[in-house]
């Protein structure tokens, strides 16, 4: 089919795939069309040319944040409650007529990168080599540049800037807004005898650099094993990424979560469907309680955080080290629930640049909502074909 498929025959799932936001999805294709052979992040040709996508993918027990948080301290730790999957189109010039997908975690997905990409994909001989690269990208629970672009360096893997496309000002931004975010804590746990601003510097330098000795002594100050310094940092500067990125979306989401309790998301056509409004109004119901869910899932995690942190700066430092020692499940969530709320800002302002009043008829709602529902569903089925 080369013919492009209008918006109403894609697949939900392939729409927030290909329109969901940068935090869920990545184009290689685009990305790649403008870089010379040798600035390419994979070795394998092909894999130049797919599209990332993150998906959350929660059991049937830990349906909601609460569940998820409390199902156990040695599950949770490995636990990564978002996958990563590769979309190939068929076509590379128009993504929406459909393709294959390939899923990073599932069993056979070594042999089905082989049969679309060749030997080359999944060998493991060399250093950095194209799976050891997937599954780096899917140790992140987002495809947000500037997470996978300080996870990367921390790994001391070089990648080619242009890939992660983020302006070197926004980056400094984010860099000295996490490291105000982390100074206070970082000078109370150097406080009892090491104190000086070199040690403080030292320390603040380690929460980017997670091989210096001074990452290990942090988190052995709060009782953690030095080794788990790499997974809490990249975890804490994630929390603290996402704390950032809420608050840019936060109004929009207000917004959002107003107009779907409100009349002015009735349709004014719904006369016309009357067979079906009840569904509809069922639907509007159902992705408002999802969306709700969702930021109450963000304010438990980081209503934790600020209170682990206010006891710490008062001289009790066992919630924050309660916190630090389970930091990695709630980075997980808290990555999931604010990609997906970017992706319901994103795809709402796709649809509301048409409608500025933000009174849509009837199909556009019903379109919108399925979008929302896919982005904000925490169980999302795994399609191997669009």
């Amino acid at each position: 089919m080369q013919a492009r498929r209008s918006l109403e025959a894609i697949s939900p799932i392939l729409e927030q795939i290909l329109y969901g936001g940068s935090s869920v999805s990545m184009n290689l294709l685009s990305i790649t069309r403008s870089l010379p052979e040798t600035a390419h992040l994979f070795r394998n040709g092909g894999l130049n040319r797919i599209i990332l996508f993150k998906y959350p993918n929660f059991d049937e027990s830990q349906g909601d944040g609460h569940d998820f948080l409390n199902c156990g301290a040695g599950s949770v730790a490995i636990k990564r409650p978002v996958e990563t999957g590769i979309y190939i189109p068929h076509d590379e010039c128009q993504w929406e007529t459909g393709g294959v997908a390939i899923y990073l975690r599932s069993r056979n997905s070594t042999v089905l990168l082989q049969e679309h990409f060749g030997p080359e994909a999944v060998e493991q001989e060399t250093v950095c080599n194209d799976l050891s690269l997937l599954s780096l990208i899917d140790n992140i629970p987002s495809l947000d540049a500037f997470l996978l672009k300080t996870y990367f360096e921390a790994k001391k893997i070089r990648v080619d800037q242009r890939y992660w496309q983020i302006a070197a000002e926004e980056e400094s931004q984010l860099r000295r807004m996490i490291s105000r975010r982390v100074e206070p804590i970082v000078r109370k746990a150097v406080s009892d005898g090491l104190g000086g601003e070199a040690i403080v510097g030292r320390f603040l330098d380690a929460i980017w650099n997670p091989d210096m000795e001074e990452a290990g002594h942090f988190v052995s100050a709060f009782g953690i094993d030095h080794s788990e310094a790499d997974a809490i940092f990249s975890a804490w500067k994630g929390i603290t990424f996402y704390e950032y990125q809420l608050r840019r979306i936060a109004p929009r989401i207000r917004t959002i979560n107003a107009w779907l309790r409100s009349q002015d998301c009735v349709p004014a056509d719904l006369r016309n469907h009357r067979p079906y409004d009840e569904q509809l109004m069922m639907h509007i119901e159902r992705v408002s309680h999802m969306l709700n869910a969702t930021l109450l899932d963000i304010r438990h995690i980081l209503g934790e955080y600020e209170r682990g942190f206010n006891a710490l700066i008062s001289g009790y430092p066992s919630l924050f080290r309660d916190f630090l020692r389970t930091i990695h499940a709630r980075y997980w969530l808290l990555g999931y629930c604010v990609s997906a709320l970017i992706s319901v800002v994103h795809l709402d302002s796709r649809c509301m640049k048409n409608f500025p009043s933000r009174h849509v008829d009837f199909e556009t709602l019903n379109r919108l909502l399925r979008q929302f529902d896919i982005a904000l569903d925490r169980r999302r089925e795994q399609k191997s074909a669009f």
